[in-house]
């Protein structure tokens, strides 16, 4: 076998193979670049036999290298004539880009200040000079679990309810990549059963060198599929409310922004939706803005070296039926539904129906007789989607004193909220964030292990709920509290203190006044420029626009009278936003009236020197 030798100073290690060098060659690459040099060596271990020595040459090789050049930078050794020519040369190159660029920025000045919100670093891709041109949005899910979709359609209803948007939710993994990535759904509903597989898998991806390897699996798969699908959808926005579409998007971005030759890419935001604790995979440096919805959460994405200044932290998006407190007593929600006026314990198993819901239904229903003194109790089950535990409750026999009440899949999780006492639940963020909104007691009774954990501690912690994943413990427990009145009471009101029912609308306002809001001043001062135009275009001499007639009078009419409107909105935004919404668009409508005798709303604004 042929062999070849390693630097002197590397002992115990004189001989190597071809191969192994080879693996070598590639790790000297690596090395000048990141810390991925180790993860280039271990690919090596995984090519067929005697591989393991070639990853460990791939390894030293590319450290050997690494030394000699910190060697050679530390001593400084003197570059040739053509090397510092070629230095100078990128260096004249590059203030000229920079002067080009900034030139374009101020160029691009007026379009920068048509939206509201504090200045700050972040340039906007494509300043589109067509401002009231439906702005689109791109959401970027995975349906692990109903939790993310969920969270992707609240945000939708708040963006659309503030402002004119048009919004698709799309998981790419499932929709057009290959196998594996197109069955990470029925993976990860066999891992929710099977909590030792999502164990391993969670804190073996938190290890960088295993992120690593699979982020660079995935972008060679999939990372043209999600530049396709974002070139088909042409958002002016990206939202990611899912850890699975960070690193991926943001690569097909910048991808696509070279393709085009455009110095800046599509605006991304992540959104968070795990309360407690998160993975790394939900945190990229170069987010536009990160939401988070925690205090922990937000220490996560620092040391994930995200910069504070695009940290905002408002809550987790909650369904629209959450955003407000419920304005019905428990006792007129609970008419509403048809169930009885006893004490109520709400079972939940999340959308999918995962959990021990069964053996946790039946110890509540064997332990709830103890209230028979009292009037008897309720139990609520909520099975969502689990059809099998579903028929199995039903068809048992309870206590006399419990009165049960077994359900499937329900779209007022809201109103059966609203009429309990008490709530048992898998810890699943979305399920505790809205209980705290109605200032409900929680009783966890699961978790998955790494992605919920923190979840748990957020809900003892807080002071308004408890774990445990015995269902005789979890039943004694909880009618302990029902016969503890202070004991509720005090929860309840913790339980209150962790709610953030407004959240939603706070994330979409603070995107919307980002990237798509129109400034209310711009408009007014584009309407005001056009109509004095209009009133000076009725001599011979007029504006030379090729025109060849005047706006109609009915036309003009309009633009006058939603310039009327838009200063009075404007007068009384401070106490409705909806009349400033509303102005807007009947500027919209009159300006697309007047575009069919001007050509488009932009070239009236130019013509009138606006």
């Amino acid at each position: 076998m042929n062999v070849i030798k390693v630097d002197h100073k590397l002992r115990g290690l004189e001989t190597l193979t071809r191969q192994g060098a080879a693996h070598g060659a590639e790790c000297r690459v690596l090395s000048r670049l990141s810390p991925a040099t180790f993860a280039t060596g271990f690919q090596g271990t995984s090519r067929g036999a005697g591989s393991g020595a070639r990853g460990i040459a791939g390894i030293v090789l590319g450290l050997a290298h690494f030394q000699r050049s910190c060697r050679r930078s530390k001593h400084g050794l003197a570059a040739s004539p053509e090397k510092v020519h070629r230095v100078q040369k990128k260096s004249d190159d590059s203030r000229q880009r920079q002067k080009q660029w900034e030139l374009e920025e101020r160029q691009a000045e007026f379009w920068d200040h048509l939206f509201e919100g504090p200045e700050d670093s972040f340039r906007l891709a494509g300043e589109d000079p067509d401002v009231l041109r439906q702005k689109r949005v791109m959401i970027m899910i995975s349906d692990t679990g109903g939790g993310h979709r969920a969270s992707a359609m609240a945000l939708a209803d708040a963006l659309q309810e503030l402002y004119p948007v048009h919004i698709t939710i799309r998981d790419v993994w499932t929709e057009s990549c290959p196998f594996p990535f197109n069955t990470v759904v029925k993976q990860y509903m066999w891992m929710a059963k099977h909590t030792w597989s999502w164990r391993m898998l969670w804190y073996s991806s938190k290890f960088p060198v295993t992120r690593w390897m699979m982020q660079r699996f995935a972008n060679i798969l999939c990372k043209r599929i999600f530049m396709k699908a974002i070139q088909d959808d042409a958002p002016d926005l990206i939202i990611s409310v899912h850890p699975g579409t960070q690193h991926i998007v943001i690569k097909a971005l910048k991808k696509l922004a070279r393709r085009q030759g455009s110095k800046s890419r599509i605006p991304f935001v992540t959104v968070v939706t795990d309360l407690g604790s998160a993975h790394p995979m939900w945190f990229h440096p170069e987010a536009d803005r990160v939401f988070v919805p925690s205090d922990p959460v937000k220490d996560i994405a620092l040391k994930c070296r995200v910069r504070e200044s695009v940290i905002e932290e408002y809550g987790l998006p909650l369904r629209r039926a959450f955003w407000n407190a419920e304005p019905r007593t428990r006792q007129e929600v609970r008419d509403v539904l048809g169930i009885r006026q006893l004490k109520t314990v709400l079972v939940v198993g999340g959308g999918d129906g995962v959990g021990r819901l069964f053996n946790v239904a039946e110890a509540l229903g064997q332990n709830l007789q103890d209230l028979a003194d009292t009037g008897g109790a309720q139990l609520v089950v909520i099975c969502g989607k689990n059809e099998k535990v579903r028929k199995q409750l039903q068809a048992m026999q309870w206590p006399d004193a419990v009165h049960a009440h077994i359900v499937g899949f329900v779209k007022n999780m809201d109103e059966w909220m609203a009429a309990a006492d008490v709530i048992v639940t898998k810890a699943g963020p979305g399920t505790i964030a809205e209980a705290c909104t109605r200032k409900l007691p929680v009783m966890l009774s699961s978790y998955l292990p790494g992605q919920e954990q923190g979840n748990v501690g957020f809900v003892v912690d807080g002071g308004f709920g408890d774990f445990c994943s015995d269902p005789r413990t979890i039943a004694r427990t909880v009618v302990g509290w029902l016969q503890d009145e202070e004991a509720l009471r005090r929860m309840s009101k913790n339980a209150g203190e962790q709610g953030r029912p407004r959240a939603t609308l706070k994330i979409a306002q603070a995107i919307g006044q980002k990237w798509l809001a129109t400034s209310t001043s711009t408009l007014l001062s584009m309407l005001e420029k056009l109509l004095k135009s209009e009133l000076n275009s009725g001599a011979a001499t007029g504006l030379d626009t090729g025109a060849s007639e005047r706006l109609p009078e009915h036309v003009g009419q309009q633009l006058s009278d939603a310039l009327r409107g838009l200063k009075q909105a404007q007068q009384d935004c401070q106490s409705s936003e909806a009349s400033l919404r509303d102005a807007k668009e009947r500027v919209r409508q009159a300006l697309a009236e007047a575009g069919q005798f001007r050509g488009s709303p932009m070239d009236l604004f130019s013509r009138s020197g606006a």
